[in-house]
């Protein structure tokens, strides 16, 4: 059936209309310049101040998106696990500041399904309906998948009955064949029975002579036989045309089941497509990496890549944020419904865009820290829970090399005054560090205690080290500094160092080249 002519020329704002957003802020009203930017978009929002009103609006209407700011609303990652727990169906759109990228993932593990990058001009809103019909896009495409594979399932039951089928009419068709090669024998001795009357007939024919009544009578018996015969003869025929019958019906179910498994591999190119993506983000990097090793003592030419990395970082943030939502889709698929080479697949996959998302954050901070840009957000905070949540987000990275990740934090550490979200990224910037340089099998030590008036923050790996000549350039972002397997990641490093060093800390670095490296932060009491 062709789409509705008419409904090709309908407006984009009139599309609109139909969005309807719960904006959940923590308690604040949204302002009027908010209010008035989506009402302009045709998006109907109902603000709410708490979780549970924002269910309620979900419960009486879910064809709502709900629409959370993280850097208002603190208990954010519980309200986006509730949200997706008791409807998991409603699109959760969050939205954070750049430097809180890392809680925007967390969300994402937890359930949300598209984020958007807070701007102080409120233009962040205009990305609002895009989110969203990325989200329905996602939903479709979720609802598609289940049903590609509750028709796999169901063509996989029916290839099973048609396959019993075909194997009872082979049985069928063996037994009438027997039964056809019996009646055939049968008619042989009915033939040669009939053969043994012929000559008897004969003989009784020249005795008949003298006895004509008796001649009479033995004709007509003979002439029983031969009908007999005759009928045996036509029944052994149609048998054969029986047994025809199921051999035709047999083969058309064989190509029935050829259709349904080629229809079934075609299901196996949308991963294929998830990874020719990952490839060229791939490629788009190492051209970048290229384009800053070439520019290392150009000064004027160094602020153009910058410039130009700035631009690519973001243009690689939203697709690897949805490659990173398709895959967590992707991995919801059992091992009963896909071979393991492809579960494997989709598992490295899912490390690589993850690997490239921290590469464009750590490029994007280094920027933001020569631009002068990077602030800083104090509140009293515990060190052990920092260390937890860092290594609860590096756990899959390390799962994938199997290597261990071993915390042996301190509980009775005071509160210190430092921006959590940012110690967070240090920390993590420093085990990836660790686990990009530990061999396989291997364990990264994560540990904290108090020293004097400083709290010390130890990761320690028992990779191949670092040379003495080369801890100088370990910070500078504009180095490479090459190992086999994996880099040192000179920029995660220089923004981790930046980091610490405006919360009045340093990074101190010990290591052997035979035992492994240690890197410690030590921060003010």
């Amino acid at each position: 059936m062709s789409p509705n002519p008419e409904a090709k020329r309908t407006p984009r704002t009139e599309l609109m209309e139909e969005i309807k957003v719960i904006l959940l802020e923590g308690g604040k009203r949204p302002s009027h310049q908010a209010r008035d930017e989506l009402d302009a978009k045709g998006i109907k929002v109902t603000a709410v101040q708490d979780l549970a009103a924002g269910l309620a609006v979900l419960e009486a209407d879910r064809n709502h998106a709900v629409l959370l700011d993280l850097d208002l609303y603190r208990a954010g990652i519980e309200a986006v696990q509730k949200i997706h727990i008791m409807f998991p169906d409603a699109a959760v759109i969050v939205m954070a500041s750049l430097e809180r990228l890392s809680v925007v993932d967390e969300a994402l593990r937890q359930g949300a399904w598209d984020f958007v990058i807070k701007q102080p001009d409120l233009s962040h809103l205009q990305e609002i309906p895009q989110a969203i019909s990325r989200s329905d896009e996602r939903k479709r495409l979720k609802a598609e998948a289940e049903r590609y594979q509750e028709e796999a399932k169901k063509f996989q039951e029916e290839t099973g009955r048609l396959q019993a089928e075909i194997e009872r009419y082979r049985e069928e068709a063996t037994r009438l064949q027997a039964e056809a090669e019996r009646y055939q024998e049968e008619i042989k001795k009915v033939q040669a029975e009939a053969e043994h009357y012929r000559d008897e007939a004969k003989r009784l024919q020249t005795e008949a002579a003298p006895h004509q009544e008796e001649t009479g009578r033995l004709q007509a018996e003979i002439e029983r036989y031969r009908e007999e015969a005759t009928r045996l003869l036509a029944e052994a025929e149609r048998y054969q045309e029986e047994i025809k019958k199921p051999q035709a019906e047999a083969e058309h179910y064989r190509d029935e089941a050829k259709r349904l498994q080629t229809e079934a591999a075609s299901h196996q190119e949308e991963t294929g497509r998830l990874q020719a993506e990952t490839k060229r983000l791939q490629e788009e990097v190492r051209h970048l990496q290229s384009a800053l090793q070439e520019s290392r003592d150009d000064r004027p030419k160094e602020q153009a890549v910058d410039e130009v990395l700035a631009d690519i970082a973001e243009d690689l943030k939203s697709p690897l944020a949805a490659i990173i939502g398709y895959l967590e889709i992707a991995s919801t698929i059992g091992p009963d419904r896909a071979e393991p080479n492809q579960i494997l697949s989709i598992q490295r996959i899912g490390a690589l865009a993850r690997r490239l998302f921290d590469l464009v954050m750590n490029h994007t901070g280094a920027l933001d820290i020569e631009a002068g840009k990077f602030e800083l957000q104090k509140s009293p905070f515990e060190i052990h829970q920092i260390l937890e949540m860092a290594v609860q987000d590096k756990k899959g990275e390390a799962d994938a090399k199997k290597i261990e990740i071993v915390l042996e934090a301190a509980n009775d550490l005071p509160p210190i005054s430092i921006d959590a979200v940012q110690i967070e990224r240090a920390v993590e910037i420093l085990i990836g560090n660790a686990i990009n340089l530990s061999p396989l099998g291997s364990t990264i030590t994560v540990s904290s205690r108090l020293q004097g008036n400083e709290v010390t923050i130890a990761v320690r790996d028992s990779g191949g080290g670092i040379f003495k000549e080369e801890i100088p350039l370990l910070f500078n972002r504009r180095k490479k500094l090459r190992r086999r397997g994996a880099d040192i990641n000179t920029v995660g490093l220089f923004v981790a160092r930046h980091i610490v060093g405006m919360h009045g800390g340093r990074i101190d670095v010990q290591s052997d080249p035979l035992e492994g490296t240690t890197l410690t932060i030590s921060l003010p009491v």
